[in-house]
């Protein structure tokens, strides 16, 4: 099939940020837990003549006889918890085992922020108990919506139409350490390599005149929506998040955009915005920010969060 490559870039400007909520917004697409993508990979990777290799895809492949209901779509996570010798042997392939303890990496269902397998760090830090991600983003809930809907359809026309998109764009993923108190911001990048789609019925064919009108509107959701209906394809496997700390970087950039207003440091809420800022680039929960004015042998207090007079 002809394989087509576009490139759609989106950079983010907005600073209001929305907290996730399970299911809170619509999503046309059916879409499925499945770890047979995973399975595939194994299968195409790890050679049989090779000693080691050999010996394991031989256990692996024994395992699998033993737990059909892995190469089954999986509704209830329970089966994850049943096998999970086993998934944690397959899951070696997204989760390098010597990074297992440092990186912020999970597993998640099709298209949904919710994980069935993640690393301890992220565990602690970015999901609630029972798997949803927990944290806000730095874009409003449509605009939510509207990103992972247009990631879907460049995923469709990657793996149905052989035309590749590269789609960028960028969420900044903000939670509070439970340590310190202190936000922590992440980017979020998406691996969508363990994913695939299914296809129910005649998939609708793209004439040269309807694909040049796709791509002259990529970002438009009801065009792809009317030439390419939900219904015609099933998302199923599962995506692979990593999670990067851009604490620092997140923070500087907003402590510049802050003092560039003059309210940044007589007003007290802002002023107070500023001190819990340099908190989070700093690791210090109970850091006290004060700024003064001095001229010669006079000292003006601008403002000062600690309520000290000497220091």
């Amino acid at each position: 099939m002809h394989r087509e490559a576009v490139h759609q870039q989106c950079i983010l400007s907005l600073d209001k940020r929305y907290t996730l909520r399970p299911e809170s917004t619509h999503f046309p697409f059916i879409s499925e837990l499945s770890l047979v993508p995973l399975v595939e990979f194994w299968q195409q990777t790890v050679t049989d003549d090779h000693p080691l290799q050999g010996a394991l895809a031989t256990r692996v492949q024994q395992a699998l006889q033993q737990a059909p209901a892995l190469l089954e779509p999986i509704a209830d996570l329970a089966v994850i918890t049943t096998h999970r010798e086993l998934v944690d042997i397959l899951m070696a392939m997204a989760f390098p085992q010597a990074l297992w303890d440092g990186t912020y990496t999970a597993a998640l269902l099709p298209f949904q922020m919710r994980s069935f397998y993640a690393t301890p760090s992220f565990e602690r830090l970015l999901m609630t108990d029972d798997g949803y991600l927990r944290g806000r983003v730095n874009v409003d809930e449509h605009t939510v919506a509207h990103v992972k809907l247009l990631h879907a359809y460049t995923f469709i026309l990657a793996k149905v139409y052989g035309i590749a998109i590269d789609f960028d764009y960028p969420l900044i993923f903000t939670a509070t350490d439970p340590d310190t108190g202190l936000d922590r911001h992440f980017r979020m990048n998406f691996d969508g390599r363990f994913m695939d789609v299914k296809t129910v019925g005649p998939v609708t064919p793209l004439t040269d005149e309807t694909r040049r009108h796709l791509l002259a509107h990529l970002a438009d959701a009801q065009v792809l929506m009317e030439l390419l209906p939900p219904a015609q394809f099933i998302l199923h496997g599962f995506a692979v998040l990593n999670a990067v700390d851009v604490t620092d970087q997140e923070v500087l950039s907003s402590l510049k955009r802050d003092l560039i207003e003059k309210e940044s440091i007589i007003s007290t809420p802002r002023f107070k915005s500023l001190q819990e800022k340099l908190r989070a680039l700093f690791r210090k929960p109970a850091l006290y920010f004060g700024l003064a004015a001095c001229q010669g042998d006079r000292v003006l207090v601008l403002n000062d969060a600690s309520r000290m007079e000497h220091g």
